[in-house]
């Protein structure tokens, strides 16, 4: 039989191996805790160095466009002067006239000499269709316009291009009623190009809830002329360019995209302005500005001008 001796030492062995395993894992627990902690600090330490390169990419960016900006605004005067001479323009709003945008244009117009613009035109919107159809189909000249169902599209190109050739109006002078809200300058002189303006937008339908028939027709019928009037400007051959304040919603150059036109989304800042007129004067068409639907740059690459004879 064993005696008590053995089986203290048994014990005592037993002991001994739990105590070497208890130190054992201690060891290799600091071990890996130390490992995991290392590793988190230098994750963490390679989040703070990407923040710090990617902020200082955001400053070098935004020191860049303030560079550009004042370089822009230092060399406006330059760069505008006479790049409009002897040339007339119209401006379409599509909708009500906005006096601080029709400002900006005109103050472009007039930084580039070309004075103010030829014709302005306000549209009353929305159209009442029924109205509409029933004018043109009373009478003889106007009734090859009265789309079906309330599709004014070819009236609105008609109106396009009469906005830009000038001379007699009659779809003009006979419509004057039911789609004029404000309308200044002369009709008979042709002009350059076109500035449009879009400041109406159909009512959308809450959550849940569907849009009343009559108001869905008639701003289907508001928009079949809105766009055909731009694609009447665009149709006469001149550069039509969609304008837009830095306050206003980056829709409004997401319109003019769908439209097939240029955009300047800034005409409230010389860059804006530059661009505007750029533009006008047959710049490389694109989408400019600040936002970041103006993916064509701040404006559009600059020509010099012609040299004047001495």
């Amino acid at each position: 039989m064993f005696g008590l001796r053995y089986h203290v030492a048994s014990l005592a062995a037993v002991f001994l191996a739990l105590a070497v395993g208890i130190l054992l894992g201690v060891a290799i627990s600091g071990k890996v805790s130390d490992a995991e902690e290392s590793f988190e600090q230098e994750r963490l330490e390679d989040l703070e160095r990407d923040l710090e390169a990617a902020n200082a990419r955001a400053d070098a960016a935004t020191r860049r466009g303030e560079a550009t900006q004042e370089l822009v605004e230092r060399a406006y005067p330059v760069l505008m002067e006479d790049r409009l001479a002897d040339e007339g323009f119209a401006v379409a709003f599509l909708g009500p006239v906005d006096g601080g945008i029709r400002s900006d244009i005109e103050q472009t117009l007039a930084d580039a000499g070309s004075g103010s613009p030829v014709r302005v035109v306000g549209l009353g919107v929305p159209v009442d269709a029924l109205e509409l159809q029933n004018t043109l189909e009373s009478n003889e000249v106007l009734a090859s316009y009265a789309g079906d169902g309330g599709d004014f599209a070819e009236l609105g190109r008609e109106l396009g291009r009469e906005l830009v050739e000038g001379g007699e109006t009659p779809l003009w002078s006979a419509l004057s009623s039911h789609l004029v809200e404000e309308r200044d300058g002369t009709p008979a002189a042709e002009v350059d190009g076109a500035v449009v303006v879009a400041t109406w937008m159909p009512n959308a339908a809450e959550d849940g809830e569907s849009q009343d028939a009559d108001e869905e027709a008639r701003s289907r019928s508001t928009w079949s002329l809105l766009d055909g009037i731009v694609q009447g400007l665009e149709s006469a051959g001149v550069p039509v360019v969609g304008a837009a304040t830095s306050e206003q919603p980056a829709e409004l150059s997401d319109l003019y995209r769908s439209e097939g036109i240029s955009s300047v989304d800034d005409v409230d800042a010389p860059a804006g302005r530059l661009a505007l007129a750029l533009l006008l004067s047959g710049a490389d068409p694109g989408h400019y500005g600040v936002k970041e639907t103006a993916t064509d740059g701040v404006v559009p690459p600059i020509d010099t001008l012609p040299e004047t004879g001495e």
